[in-house]
């Protein structure tokens, strides 16, 4: 995949990211993209492989590939993620970055959440992690306090997994913990078949909830810094995003219009708001 495709599929599959890693500075916009690019790469895997063991292969070769670039001699596998992550080992180190992998393996086993707990800690090594290292890539990190950057990953990461619930259903990874579930009658193998709509509405609650409480920390931090607002910007589109998730927990979210998007981030980029 070539840098070029990268740009193109960032641009459809992640629009928010990618339009706010445009207002990084040119020498910097390259680093960020490659890790909205690695998340994508780890995002997809256990959405598009039926076989976990494929699904295993596959992480682990991104697991191994990232640590080869840490290797001394560095190895760079020939990919755009891992070269533009190559030039990035002098910011952001390897303990930085495994969380994001290693979160995924649960993905790839369909382990169902617990309780809001697991969901959290989830979100915590995917989304937050992700956050974290966007600043760190534009040496941006002190810009903003851990309360503000922990606010703005759960906001997107929580209204994230609940914008895919019928996706994560369907790989046994719906955000809705067990004892959720079971305190109103239903399962896990119920989220996999579509069933139980009310029951599940009513388990997915709590989420919904701490999706909203995140989004509302998030919005009392104050201005972005413009250095940071390539990095977790997007962030502050979640509760735009929460407000328009169906009752229907298996339904589809309808999009932010591209437009609105558009003016939207141009606004935060001007303003931090």
């Amino acid at each position: 995949m070539t840098a070029k495709e990268i740009d193109s599929l960032l641009q459809t599959a992640d629009p928010d990211r990618y339009l706010c890693a445009l207002f990084a500075q040119t020498d910097q916009r390259a680093g960020l993209l490659a890790l909205y690019g690695l998340n994508h790469e780890l995002g997809r895997i256990a959405d598009s492989s039926s076989e976990s063991l494929i699904g295993e292969m596959k992480l682990t070769w991104w697991r191994d590939a990232v640590a080869d670039l840490y290797a001394t001699p560095q190895k760079v596998r020939r990919h755009d993620v891992t070269e533009g992550l190559a030039a990035l080992t002098g910011q952001i180190g390897l303990a930085d970055v495994s969380p994001m992998i290693e979160a995924r393996f649960d993905d790839i086993a369909a382990r169902p959440f617990t309780d809001l707990g697991d969901i959290l800690a989830y979100v915590d090594n995917t989304a937050v992690c992700l956050a974290r290292l966007a600043l760190k890539s534009l040496d941006a990190a002190d810009s903003v306090s851990d309360d503000t950057v922990l606010a703005a990953g759960r906001a997107w990461g929580l209204t994230g997994l609940l914008r895919a619930f019928p996706l994560r259903a369907r790989i046994g990874r719906a955000p809705v913990g067990g004892d959720a579930l079971g305190a109103v009658g239903a399962t896990p193998a119920m989220l996999a078949q579509g069933l139980g709509e009310a029951k599940v509405a009513e388990a997915r609650q709590g989420v919904i909830e701490a999706a909203r409480a995140a989004c509302e920390r998030l919005a009392k931090a104050g201005p972005i810094p413009p250095e940071a607002v390539p990095a977790i910007g997007y962030c502050r589109l979640a509760s735009t995003h929460l407000a328009r998730l169906p009752a229907n927990p298996y339904g589809l979210a309808p999009d932010i219009n591209p437009l609105s998007r558009r003016l939207r981030l141009t606004w935060l980029a001007l303003s931090g708001r």
